[in-house]
């Protein structure tokens, strides 16, 4: 009679550690299956990050070139208002118009550059 309780006892252990294996089949399985989806993610995380910043590169190419045409034209107008003490009140206005129009410019491109920045940060 012990015997058989004996036997009933690892018949009893065998069907958990058969349950328990399979149990730990399935978790290893799930655990592969998270992995693949958390490098895919991380990919993806990457290919973003990489696209962000070749965007981010040539917004700042196009941006830089603005932003020195803009200091270049007022550095240039701003020394020929210092050189040329002989201007009439016409040219005045005009050399001030061209100054306000290179600084609106160079106002513009750095609101364009925040813009930008923000959109990529959001998406």
């Amino acid at each position: 009679m012990d015997q058989d309780i004996i036997l009933d006892k690892l018949k009893k252990a065998k069907q958990e550690l058969i349950s328990n294996h399979e149990e730990l089949e399935r978790c290893t399985s799930d655990l592969k299956i998270a992995n693949i989806n958390l490098n895919i993610r991380e990919t993806e995380k990457e290919l973003n990050m990489e696209e962000f910043n070749s965007n981010l590169e040539q917004m700042m190419f196009a941006i830089s070139h603005k932003v020195r045409k803009s200091v270049a034209n007022i550095l240039g107008l701003s020394k020929l208002l210092c050189e040329d003490v002989n201007l009439g009140n016409n040219e005045l206005r005009e050399i001030l118009l061209l100054i306000i129009q290179s600084a609106e410019s160079l106002n513009t491109s750095t609101e364009e550059l925040s813009k930008f920045i923000c959109l990529k940060r959001r998406s």
